[in-house]
């Protein structure tokens, strides 16, 4: 198991760089006015959606902080916000809840917590949308420190393959944080140097 995990998430890095240098080989595209997506506020109670229930936290409670947390952070998203592409993607991230690594994990330090959350892709356009190259990153607490992302089991393999139209895509994240941090910040790039990544800040 922890050669497995290891050699997934160098392979998947090897993948990312090797897409990087092809797209700027033969289009020279950059992020220079990328695409920023558009929001679609979370319905009042679906904040925790997605998340594990026997995370910590959670209801009407949770759902304010998320909220409050939101209007205190500019351009950053809520928990079961969704940010919409012009190619018709759809990308939600649920709130986090607590979650105990495997003894096989990698990306876990003791005395720091995991946490896990959900994201969900929807593709609402026309056309099939490449989902491999989107990658995701944390950082956590006041001080923004680096939350290394935990790899077990099914959590932390990301999304394969093409979209089709009108389906869904499901995938679990994990996250390692100092035990003292009280929001996690995840990012969600869809890598194709066309559009601006999106940014949660979930309540611990």
């Amino acid at each position: 198991m922890p050669a497995s995990a290891q050699q997934f998430r160098s392979a998947r890095k090897r993948l990312i760089a090797a897409a990087a240098v092809a797209a700027f080989a033969v289009g020279g595209l950059t992020a220079c006015g990328a695409e920023e997506p558009t929001v679609t506020k979370a319905p009042t109670g679906e904040a925790d959606k997605g998340g594990d229930a026997g995370g910590a936290g959670g209801g009407e409670e949770k759902d304010a902080a998320e909220a409050d947390a939101a209007e205190g952070n500019d351009g950053l998203l809520a928990a079961g916000d969704t940010a919409t592409y012009s190619s018709g993607l759809k990308v939600t991230v649920s709130g986090a809840s607590s979650y105990t690594p495997g003894e096989f994990a990698i990306g876990h330090t003791d005395g720091n917590k995991a946490h896990k959350i959900t994201v969900t892709l929807e593709n609402t356009g026309d056309e099939k949308i490449d989902i491999s190259l989107i990658t995701l990153s944390a950082r956590a607490g006041e001080n923004g420190v680096t939350a290394e992302e935990i790899f077990d089991d099914e959590v932390g393999s990301g999304f394969d393959g093409k979209l089709p139209p009108n389906k869904k895509a499901t995938a679990e994240y994990a996250f390692d944080a100092p035990a003292s941090a009280k929001n996690l910040d995840v990012e969600v790039d869809l890598l194709d140097f066309t559009t601006e990544p999106a940014q949660w800040s979930l309540t611990l």
